[in-house]
């Protein structure tokens, strides 16, 4: 009867794992983030292009994994290699679309920059621009005002 308990219960514990493997953060992420900490992103960034693992980072931002802060995040992205920046910026843009607040908080307030609000909100497909904007003007956070600006301005410009 205890074995019959234990494999009763072991079954419904472990589709509850499965369901939660989603939303924990990768390894992956979290060891970025702490070679970012102690080597700084230009020695981080030079090794993810020797090992090609950008599109590693580009999932984890799309994806925006906790693991991987918006402030971190923003200091690699200067450092992201030119055959790289069209698909950072389409995962900009679907983080953005998935949680604006930790969308807006990985985009440069530089307004020049690749990575500003005016560079991944003018890009966009107009359909996505038209989903994004309600939920940009619904975000208040005195933080990032100047991205939310920006964005806001370049939907408007480029609609």
């Amino acid at each position: 009867m205890l074995r019959f308990l234990l494999a009763l219960a072991a079954l419904v514990v472990a589709p509850m794992e499965i369901a939660f493997a989603g939303a924990a953060p990768s390894h992956f992420s979290a060891a970025l983030s702490r070679q970012i900490s102690s080597d700084g992103p230009r020695a981080v960034a030079w090794r993810l292009t020797l090992n090609h693992n950008w599109s590693r980072v580009v999932s984890d931002v799309a994806t925006n994994d906790p693991a991987l802060s918006s402030a971190t995040l923003r200091a690699l992205l200067d450092y992201t290699p030119r055959y790289e920046k069209a698909s950072m910026q389409q995962a900009l843009r679907e983080r953005l679309q998935k949680d604006t607040l930790a969308g807006l908080a990985a985009l440069s307030p530089v307004s020049h920059s690749p990575y500003s609000g005016r560079a991944i909100c003018g890009a966009g497909e107009a359909r996505w621009k038209h989903q994004l904007q309600p939920a940009l003007l619904a975000t208040h956070d005195i933080v990032y005002a100047l991205q939310r600006e920006d964005c806001l301005k370049a939907l408007r410009l480029h609609s």
